[in-house]
């Protein structure tokens, strides 16, 4: 049975390795409009409204490692920057009375996603985790907030990474800010289908980009499939017919099909 165990433990491992990361980012002195739409195989990012301008931005060693740096022209040379997109007006919503569409959103009593201003909306069709690129002023609350229920991610839900010779940890306070202006990444986990508004109160977000990694759901699935009476899987939880050779898992054991 041990054995049994760790093949299958084996093949969730080598079906999971196969998911592939996406990354999303801005092309230095492009034009953005507001609710323009890009998209990567298994990703969409929407953008707010107003205006948007890019900027190469220098780095140091963790931006770079996360992913989201590039190879960019800089004064007639190619360097190694990331590309911050901007926006000029702070994110409100349309959906509230006129009186008080100006009111920050309160993850505590104000259930409404914005759909004015600077914010990025994030949607995915598989589920797993974003690492996305964002500069944070102190003293301004951060958001990351699901499109079908109005709800903020909890702050334990959310990891800020400070860039640096080495990627330090941030916590958010439980206003969901930071005391020190924060170059770096935000990193949470989402759903399948689901939109999630990336965002902070009284100040423009700045953005640039994201990787988003497939979870390995499915990989789990086929790997419990494999129990099925009567049919035969390989270790990658496939089903297999009776003429494949190998080493197979049938009725929950392994077998040697030769």
């Amino acid at each position: 049975m041990k054995k049994i165990f760790t093949l299958i433990a084996m093949a969730i491992m080598a079906v999971g390795a196969n998911a592939q990361s996406e990354t999303l980012v801005f092309t230095a002195g492009a034009t953005y409009s507001a609710g323009q739409e890009l998209t990567t195989s298994n990703t969409k990012l929407v953008l707010g409204t107003g205006t948007f301008t890019v900027a190469a931005k220098s780095h140091k060693a963790y931006i770079k490692e996360s992913g989201l740096s590039q190879s960019v022209e800089v004064d007639g040379s190619t360097k190694d920057r990331y590309v911050l997109m901007s926006g000029n007006t702070n994110p409100t919503t349309a959906t509230l009375n006129e009186e008080d569409k100006n009111v920050p959103y309160n993850p505590s009593s104000n259930k409404v996603v914005p759909s004015i201003g600077t914010y990025f909306a994030i949607t995915t069709n598989k589920a797993g985790e974003v690492l996305a690129g964002i500069v944070l002023n102190a003293s301004k609350s951060f958001y990351v907030v699901k499109a079908s229920t109005g709800e903020c991610l909890a702050i334990s839900e959310i990891t800020l990474t400070n860039d640096g010779e080495e990627g330090t940890t941030v916590s958010l306070d439980e206003s969901h800010q930071v005391a020190e202006k924060l170059t770096g990444t935000a990193k949470f986990n989402v759903s399948a289908n689901e939109t999630y508004y990336v965002f902070c109160n009284g100040s423009k977000l700045g953005f640039f980009g994201y990787v988003f990694t497939p979870g390995t759901e499915t990989a789990i699935k086929n790997v419990d499939a494999a129990t099925e009476n009567g049919k035969t899987f390989n270790l990658a939880g496939q089903k297999v017919n009776k003429n494949f050779k190998g080493v197979v898992i049938q009725n929950g054991k392994k077998v040697v099909i030769k």
